[in-house]
């Protein structure tokens, strides 16, 4: 196995593993070292069934069934399908928009995800050139990189991660790029049950990684709706400048996409953004596992 380092804080590359076979628990081990030490990690050149697919990722714990049922994969409830690819009917056959904000992935869940694993099985490509990149930025180099009054100011602050409150914003999102004759297909309404499955939550601002111990800003555009006892304006404007600290460019990395790549993150250390740079004819799949995480503290 080698493991070629690709950013700053975050990025790496891994070769000379076969996911499609079982791991040795020594190949795993060393797998799972990588992936904590790099915070985002690439497997290129596989060749995934989704029973394979699901078969690694469990082995770091749980994985969830995503609320949307829609998009799940039939058969493999455990596989979340984001695509624009539509089917006969003209309805998306996964999740369209997803990662349209900075977000980690199911931050407003009582157990926040550890780790999602995206397998690229079609990617939107034309004359040599792919689009839909995915851009990611670390929590942990971020909260290093804060200053020390900054620090203070949040130790005891929490945040509410609300997945109403992100449907509600990304509903105003396709509403205003309707409004500038942009194409959009609206996300299927949930009911709801299903929206009582994902009730509010409300965490730490600054979490501690369950592995690592490293701190890490835990606040996200598209879930965090409002701080905890603050006012909503003063609590917007802070708000609004962790978003900023921590996406600074010093913070970042950028996936470009190749068929049969594995890209695996951790939603503790890292936030990530989709890139929508592409339409129909140009086609995307992609499936996803995501790996529960621990109650952040």
């Amino acid at each position: 196995m080698e493991v070629i380092k690709t950013g700053k804080h975050l990025g790496a590359e891994i070769r000379g593993v076969d996911l499609s076979k079982p791991l040795s628990d020594a190949q795993f081990e060393a797998v799972s070292q990588a992936f904590f030490e790099h915070q985002v990690v690439v497997f290129p050149d596989q060749r995934l069934e989704p029973q394979q697919q699901i078969d690694f990722t469990k082995r770091f714990g749980t994985l969830e069934h995503h609320v949307r049922k829609e998009s799940r994969l039939e058969g493999y409830p455990e596989i979340f399908v984001l695509s624009n690819i539509l089917d006969e009917a003209g309805k998306p056959i996964g999740a369209l928009d997803a990662g349209r904000f900075w977000h980690s992935d199911l931050s407003y869940k009582q157990h926040p995800s550890m780790l999602s694993a995206l397998y690229s099985v079609e990617i939107p490509e034309k004359d040599g050139v792919v689009y839909g990149d995915t851009h990611y930025a670390s929590v942990v180099a971020a909260y290093d990189h804060l200053p020390d009054a900054m620090k203070k100011r949040l130790e005891g602050l929490s945040a509410v991660h609300s997945y109403a409150y992100y449907r509600r914003k990304n509903r105003l999102a396709q509403m205003e790029e309707a409004a500038r004759g942009g194409r959009v297909i609206e996300e299927p309404e949930l009911s709801e049950e299903q929206l009582r499955s994902v009730p509010d939550m409300s965490f730490p601002i600054v979490r501690t990684h369950p592995v690592t111990g490293r701190k890490a800003l835990f606040v996200n555009e598209a879930h965090t709706s409002h701080i905890v006892g603050m006012d909503q304006e003063e609590g917007d404007r802070l708000l609004a400048e962790l978003y900023a600290h921590i996406i600074k460019p010093e913070f970042r990395h950028t996936h470009r996409w190749r068929r049969g790549d594995l890209l695996m993150w951790d939603n503790t250390a890292a936030q990530h953004k989709a890139t929508f740079d592409y339409a129909l004819p140009l086609r995307r799949l992609m499936y996803r596992t995501t790996v529960r995480g621990s109650v952040p503290y």
